[in-house]
């Protein structure tokens, strides 16, 4: 009785250990078992990770454009982006001065425009000659030219000025006269030159006077307007 127990006892032991043996070996996880992995060429296209599947189609995209290398468009871009970051500022331009335009000499320019003309050959008037002839006090008188003939045949003559302020009633009263005197002097003959005097022109503009008596005294006119007006 007492051995049969037993056999009973050590079977039953038995068939527990197998059983937790089994269970074991169902237990044991899949990760021991080595696993086949394809060899993956150079030129092959990896297949994506699941992280990969997930991203939107920009994403990948981007992640692509900054894999690739740079284009030789980029990378002048960058180089000229480069150069202008450390460029030294520009320098601060100041404006070229502006030159004032050169004052006109009206008398002069006027004498000079009209000795360019078929006239005969004149001489320069200081000023005791022009207060004797003409009664002109040159301290009346801002700048002059007055011509008069070398020889005692011809009765070409100007008087070009620049008048001080006030001074303009008088010296043209002056040269009125001078005039006369001409018209006296040459009446007494010759008289093709007293055709000339008669002729004469006098105009003013501004502070400027003019006398010519000339067979081109309407050209000097005109040269003279050309620089007061």
């Amino acid at each position: 009785m007492n051995k049969r127990i037993l056999s009973l006892a050590l079977a039953g032991v038995l068939s527990l250990g197998l059983l937790t043996a089994c269970g074991a070996i169902r237990a044991r996880p899949e990760t021991d078992t080595p696993q086949w992995r394809a060899h993956r060429h150079p030129g092959d296209r990896a297949h994506p990770t699941p992280e990969e599947t997930v991203l939107p189609e920009t994403t990948r995209r981007r992640r692509r454009a900054l894999e690739e290398p740079p284009t030789p468009q980029c990378q002048a871009f960058h180089q000229a982006l480069r150069a202008s970051s450390s460029a030294p500022p520009p320098a601060h331009s100041h404006p070229a001065p502006v030159e004032p335009e050169p004052t006109v000499d009206v008398v002069q320019s006027t004498w000079n425009a009209i000795s360019q003309l078929d006239i005969p050959s004149l001489s320069d008037v200081d000023a005791e000659t022009l207060s004797a002839l003409y009664g002109i006090n040159t301290d009346d008188l801002v700048s002059y030219v007055c011509k008069m003939p070398a020889i005692s045949v011809q009765a070409t003559e100007f008087f070009i000025a620049e008048v001080k302020d006030g001074k303009m009633d008088a010296v043209k009263a002056a040269v009125e006269k001078r005039q006369a005197d001409l018209v006296q002097q040459w009446s007494q003959y010759l008289p093709e030159q007293l055709e000339l005097v008669e002729n004469y022109q006098l105009v003013t503009s501004g502070n400027y006077i003019l006398f010519a008596i000339s067979e081109y005294a309407d050209q000097a006119v005109s040269a003279f307007n050309s620089y007061t007006n």
